[in-house]
């Protein structure tokens, strides 16, 4: 099974080829890419040097959100192309879960936390227990105190995510020793995690076709709020 993972959901871009023994390639640029513009030229150049084709492909896997509204529609849309293109299934992945991917050693408790602006964080906490990742906070969006102080009862504590710069001061002064941070190397979305956490969800039937997959976004737009409050004012 020959999975194609996606994500756009940060400033970098990701994509990556994995089947059920290993992961074939990944190609991520941290360089602030044009997502629109470079996303499908990456998906190509990952195949050519895979010496693979699009027709090798079984399953795409996309990264759904949280994360920048833009990178998640551009993404999802691209996933879905592919998908209609190739008469294949899909499968949107929670971001949070699949950075939790990026650790799968880790035996405390992994904290991923996305910046959502407006002194918030899209946060979520998971722990590995027998090669399950399991949710023990759910994934929402929530301000950093309002996180934190559900984290107070736990030991060991890592964060990553783009949000972790952000925030790293509170979350030292609330939590202390106790937190720990991954290193940068595995601090942000990873294709190779995305895809990684679609085989799974393929393995348990949680497949679906361009049409019913959408993204999820956590919360409104900026834009969705300022209309809100434009009719609200208007009333």
């Amino acid at each position: 099974m020959i999975i194609l993972g996606i994500d756009t959901t940060s400033s970098s871009a990701s994509v990556a080829l994995l089947d059920d023994q290993k992961l074939i390639g990944e190609y991520t640029s941290n360089a602030r890419l044009t997502h629109l513009q470079k996303l499908m030229p990456m998906v190509d150049h990952l195949l050519l040097n895979c010496e693979m084709s699009f027709q090798d492909v079984e399953i795409i896997g996309v990264s759904q959100g949280p994360g920048s509204f833009t990178g998640i529609r551009i993404g999802v849309s691209a996933a879905k192309a592919l998908s209609q293109v190739g008469n294949l299934p899909i499968i949107g992945v929670p971001t949070l879960k699949a950075l939790a991917y990026n650790i799968p050693f880790y035996s405390g408790i992994v904290c991923p936390i996305l910046d959502a602006r407006r002194h918030q964080v899209y946060g979520a906490a998971f722990q590995w227990q027998k090669g399950i990742c399991n949710e023990v906070i759910k994934a929402d969006a929530y301000g950093i105190e309002a996180l934190l102080s559900q984290l107070t009862g736990f030991e060991d504590i890592m964060f990553l995510g783009d949000g972790v710069p952000v925030y790293k001061e509170s979350i030292m002064e609330i939590l202390g020793d106790r937190a720990t941070f991954a290193p940068q190397y595995l601090a942000m979305q990873k294709a190779s995690s995305v895809a990684q956490l679609a085989l799974k969800m393929a393995t348990e039937g949680n497949l679906q076709n361009s049409y019913e997959m959408k993204p999820d976004y956590l919360r409104k737009s900026e834009a969705e709020r300022n209309l809100k409050r434009e009719k609200k004012a208007n009333e």
